[in-house]
């Protein structure tokens, strides 16, 4: 799979092949349509926001579910998803009345840095929207109408 790696601080990203795991038990694997860079992601790559490299940054993207870890409910494979970077639990009140953004669920919180299982590849908030696949934590992304997804964004 193709990503745009973050090798050194201001210096440009590299696109280079990288290779992502099966999805853990939380984790969806969706393969991206189209990804956004982020002001955020301008300051991970100018150093203001320390970070072991290399990184795949990014956290604004969508596109459609290939695999579900063994835990994960709210998707299937097929599904429309944009990713998130505002995490929510998917089960609180607010959540499953479509206002995720209002989640009460103060266990959920944006974890550190993990590694993607690509050989000396370290992805940002779990998401790393700068590949064409990834897998985030199922409360990263929500999911869309497929009549608004990222296939008619081509």
């Amino acid at each position: 799979m193709k990503a745009a790696v973050l090798h050194e601080v201001n210096q440009p990203l590299v696109i280079e092949d990288v290779s992502v795991p099966n999805p853990g038990p939380r984790e969806v694997l969706i393969r991206t349509r189209v990804a956004g860079l982020c002001h955020s992601d301008l300051h991970f790559m100018e150093g203001l926001y320390p970070h072991p490299l290399p990184a795949v940054l990014g956290h604004e993207s969508a596109g459609v579910v290939e695999k579900v870890g063994s835990d994960v409910t709210y998707v299937k494979p097929g599904d429309h998803v944009v990713t998130c970077l505002s995490v929510f639990c998917g089960t609180c009140d607010n959540c499953t009345t479509g206002r995720t953004v209002l989640c009460t669920d103060t266990t959920v919180k944006m974890l550190p840095a993990s590694p993607t299982g690509c050989p000396g590849h370290v992805r940002r908030s779990s998401i790393s929207s700068l590949t064409c696949r990834r897998s985030p934590s199922r409360c990263w992304c929500m999911k869309t109408p497929s009549s608004k997804s990222a296939r008619t964004c081509r």
